[in-house]
């Protein structure tokens, strides 16, 4: 190998410099070795720095060359890979409910063969089948304002309607399409948000839960939205990512969390930039800088109201039952997957004011753990850290945690720096989670064959503590996180080094 390189730049007509040797070692140290050694790539390889991405792209050849040429394409080639990638995940989710496809949507069988879809399933049991809104019937429906619309959308564009199976695989078919769009459409804000390591955001694109959760409901289109909010909000656009956020809260609230953490972060630094600073930036450029990312949080808040409300008030009045889901959360019993219907499992359920005061204390401490971190000493975490931990105590805490709200935190690694080990062992922990609760629902057709109360409760607590587990990992990350400033607002102040910001 030396007296090949010798000969090369001989050739060249120079010395050459001293390389560092290919030791054979382990293939961590080598992806180290690589990367310290390449001054001319554009954003981490994920081939040379996660040991799970190195094993997986054996099947693609191995990791990438230490001589190839990287970032050619520059980000829009990694968002159109992704999206490719993303692609073929939700057609294995469609494959994954091809029984359903087939068959249709019955009960039990639905459940034994854990391919069921809201989509259909509601499209047939609601006024959707006659293209009309789904709580405009005698039962109202339970789903969210937007989530009702998308799929009172679906409904009209179908060109089958009624209660038949080809009703029902039109439908799901129309929302697999959407999913590719919105899937894509996150991936692209995701890789913005991630400049200088965008292939980050195949734990958006390529998680395995897309498989099973992406086409279960209409999840996807609120994390669609979060993401672009958050996008908006990063290039200095309050309005627009605050009306995004808005409208995602129309789906499932979990988008509050964000807002939230985007207000705390910019009144701590509001208080922040008063103190006397060291580094010779201008107090008058300090005191600007903080007013702005106030004014932008300003924006996000009341652009979020705003959107909501221009999307509620019209529905409000065209179809007054239209909020019957929010209604029904301030008495609602423990739903599936959370920990507050572990009683139940047990035989000691608890009532229904309880878990909303649980549930409605669950915010409040979220909230405050928020104001005590960003508050702590030593420590200046950033929305994504922030919004992780807020998110962890909500979720703990919620009366109902359906399989699908595991979409949710594909935002939070995505925009983290969590190694794939830690989201496949969470994944693979939703993933059995998923079928458990199928056979649970399942086990009052046929107990012999579905899962038992008491099996289906410790599964939940087990899924928990990998919810508990995997978001303080991402809250709890070091304040140098790499692209920890992707998400701060774009402001006009002048950059500050890694030693005095």
């Amino acid at each position: 190998m030396a007296g090949h390189r010798g000969r090369v730049a001989g050739h060249r007509g120079r010395t050459p410099r001293a390389r560092p040797a290919e030791p054979d070692l382990p293939l961590v140290p080598m992806r180290v070795t690589r990367e310290r050694t390449r001054r001319d790539v554009p954003y981490r390889v994920p081939s040379w720095t996660d040991p799970v991405v190195a094993r997986a792209t054996a099947v693609v050849g191995g990791p990438l060359g230490r001589y190839a040429v990287v970032g050619a394409r520059g980000l829009s080639g990694v968002a159109a890979a992704l999206t490719v990638l993303g692609t073929v995940m939700l057609a294995l989710g469609v494959w994954q409910k091809g029984h359903c496809l087939t068959k249709g949507w019955s009960t039990p069988d639905q459940f034994w063969r854990a391919c069921y879809s809201d989509l259909p399933v509601v499209h047939v049991s609601s006024p959707l089948a006659a293209r009309h809104l789904p709580w405009s019937g005698e039962i109202p429906s339970d789903q969210a304002p937007l989530s009702g619309l998308v799929m009172w959308v679906l409904a009209r564009v179908s060109p089958s309607a009624g209660e038949g199976l080809a009703a029902q695989d039109w439908v799901f078919g129309l929302w697999a399409v959407a999913c590719v769009l919105l899937l894509a459409a996150a991936t692209l804000a995701a890789v913005a948000m991630l400049p200088r390591r965008p292939w980050h955001a195949a734990h958006l694109a390529v998680s395995p839960v897309l498989v099973t959760l992406a086409l279960v409901s209409t999840d996807l289109l609120g994390v669609a939205l979060t993401l672009l909010g958050l996008w908006a909000w990063r290039r200095g656009h309050g309005w627009a990512g605050g009306a995004l956020l808005g409208l995602a809260l129309l789906v499932r609230p979990f988008p509050l969390v964000w807002i939230a953490a985007i207000v705390l972060l910019a009144r701590r630094r509001a208080a922040l930039e008063v103190r006397p600073q060291r580094d010779g930036t201008p107090g008058a450029t300090r005191d600007t800088a903080a007013r702005t990312e106030l004014l932008r949080a300003g924006q996000v808040v009341v652009g979020a109201v705003l959107a909501a409300l221009a999307l509620v008030v019209p529905l409000q009045l065209l179809e007054p039952r239209s909020l019957t889901g929010a209604v029904q959360w301030w008495g609602q019993e423990a739903g599936y997957g959370a920990l507050q219907m572990v009683p139940r499992l047990f035989g000691t359920p608890l009532l229904p004011v309880t878990t909303t005061v649980i549930a409605v204390a669950g915010w409040l401490v979220a909230l405050g753990v928020g104001v005590w971190l960003v508050g702590r000493p030593g420590r200046r975490p950033g929305v994504v850290q922030l919004a992780a931990a807020m998110t962890a105590v909500v979720a703990l805490t919620a009366p109902s945690l359906s399989v699908q709200s595991g979409l949710w935190v594909l935002p939070l690694l995505a925009l983290s720096s969590r190694a794939w080990w830690e989201h496949l062992l969470w994944a693979s922990v939703e993933t059995v989670h998923f079928l458990a609760t199928w056979l649970h629902i399942a086990f009052a057709s046929d107990p012999g064959r579905g899962l038992p109360p008491e099996t289906y409760g410790m599964l939940v607590v087990l899924r928990a503590a990998a919810w508990a587990w995997v978001l303080w990992r991402v809250a709890e990350e070091p304040g140098g996180a790499p692209d920890r400033q992707a998400l701060t607002p774009a402001t006009d102040e002048p950059a500050r080094s890694p030693s005095t910001a």
